[in-house]
């Protein structure tokens, strides 16, 4: 039950950082070298935005830190693997 509570907390960051790994999926799809940078930058300042607007709400150690930052590559793995089904999946 409590991991289930822990997984729910989670999805809504996810939902968050859905969002610019859909945008970067989409940019990816595109044929193209410029493309892959386009995607690239939309992937970074999207993730490092969120990213640090994360971390300074939470900053008050370095474990809740550290913490915080294994948790967001998490979810951020997950987002990018939900907005690749789904472009692959719009693509055909």
């Amino acid at each position: 039950m409590r991991l289930g509570i822990d997984v729910l907390r989670q999805v809504p960051l996810i939902m968050i950082f859905y969002i610019p790994a859909l945008f970067g999926m989409a940019i990816l799809r595109e044929q193209g070298e410029n493309y892959k940078v386009k995607a690239g930058l939309m992937l970074a300042l999207g993730f490092g935005a969120i990213l640090v607007v994360h971390l300074v709400l939470r900053l008050v150690s370095v474990e809740q830190v550290l913490a915080t930052l294994g948790i967001s590559l998490l979810q951020m793995a997950v987002a990018l693997g939900l907005a690749a089904v789904t472009v692959y999946k719009l693509a055909d």
